[in-house]
């Protein structure tokens, strides 16, 4: 073979090589231009209402915006989901007000253990809490429950946690019969004993359950009642469950809490401000499929905040001119 030949070979495979090379950096360049926006959500068991709804925004924004991918896992609750957000197993999750309030400040279950990386990114709705008795039981008021058998609500459960703070402020003196929600049912029906809790959203089929076999009252909060414990624990709003919510049983007053979806403060803030802006953008998509968040508002997130905004999240809702609490601004955006 013939040297001039030889180095037009050799020439021939260096342009190849220069040619492949620029392919493949013509394709990184292509892989950056389509990076995915990935997110790991904690949402609850895969029984509750509210893993329907993380399953369904989660398909929603997925389908909607380009580059983003949120995968649901089912986990036991918000607790789990803050906790395993602080340390990065997940990085979104849906949490509540209660829980935000009390692991940014490092309260409550989260005593000299706070989670100062804790960052709020939408309300989503709010509970209700339920606190109901037989009509039968001659109570008619919470002073009314004075030593008589009643369930704060699901043994473990943030109902429970939640009437015992409740009844505390305003002097509810019940006997308290701990049990899961299911056999509190059966002891309100056979009547041993006079009522049962429970914090969730309109209506609770337990309780339509229950009022079907032995007729329920659900007892009503004063304003009163309602002004203290809301002065003492922020994280509860005032709630009405309307008329007829269960067959013939009157309005009550009670209070509730909002479900949130919160993430890690070191979430890239572009990211979440392309999340949340595409969340409100197709609420409407989501509420199709789950109703109850078909009224939220942006307003109602920055107002009712138990824990800072992300940054990411405080940049959309400054950017469509939503007031902003001083204490919704993140440390440090300011």
């Amino acid at each position: 073979m013939g040297k001039k030949k030889i180095k037009r070979q050799r020439f021939a495979a260096v342009m190849c090589l220069v040619a492949l090379g620029a392919i493949l950096g013509m394709a990184d360049q292509g892989l950056a231009s389509e990076k995915k926006i990935q997110f790991k959500m904690g949402a609850v068991p895969s029984g509750s209402g509210w893993y329907f709804y993380a399953s369904q925004m989660a398909t929603v924004l997925s389908q909607r915006v380009p580059g983003m991918e949120i995968t649901v896992r089912e986990t036991g609750g918000t607790r789990e989901n803050t906790l395993r957000m602080a340390k990065k197993e997940l990085d979104i999750g849906l949490s509540e007000a209660l829980v935000s309030f009390e692991a940014y400040r490092g309260v409550g279950r989260f005593k000299d253990k706070p989670i100062a990386n804790h960052r709020l990114l939408w309300n989503v709705a709010t509970t209700y809490m339920h606190w109901a008795v037989s009509q039968d039981s001659g109570i008619k008021t919470f002073e009314d429950l004075a030593g008589k058998s009643f369930n704060p609500s699901t043994i473990g459960g943030g109902g429970e946690y939640i009437t015992e703070k409740v009844f505390e402020v305003i002097g509810a003196t019940p006997k308290f019969f701990r049990a899961k929600i299911a056999d509190a049912a059966e002891a309100v029906k056979d009547g041993r004993i006079a009522g049962f809790s429970y914090n969730g959203t309109l209506p609770v089929p337990t309780f339509v359950e229950v009022h079907a076999a032995r007729p329920i009252r659900i007892l009503s909060l004063s304003e009163d009642q309602v002004k203290k414990i809301t002065e003492k624990y922020p994280f509860l709003v005032k709630q009405i469950i309307p008329a007829n919510t269960y067959k013939n049983v009157p309005e009550a007053t009670t209070v509730g809490l909002y479900l949130n979806v919160s993430a890690s403060m070191e979430l890239a803030d572009e990211d979440i401000y392309t999340m949340v802006k595409a969340y409100w953008k197709n609420l409407p998509e989501i509420a199709r499929a789950f109703p109850l968040v078909t009224n939220a508002k942006p307003e109602e997130t920055t107002a009712n905040a138990t824990a800072p905004l992300h940054r990411g999240a405080l940049k959309y809702y400054r950017e469509i001119g939503v007031a902003i609490p001083a204490g919704a601004i993140p440390p440090e955006a300011k």
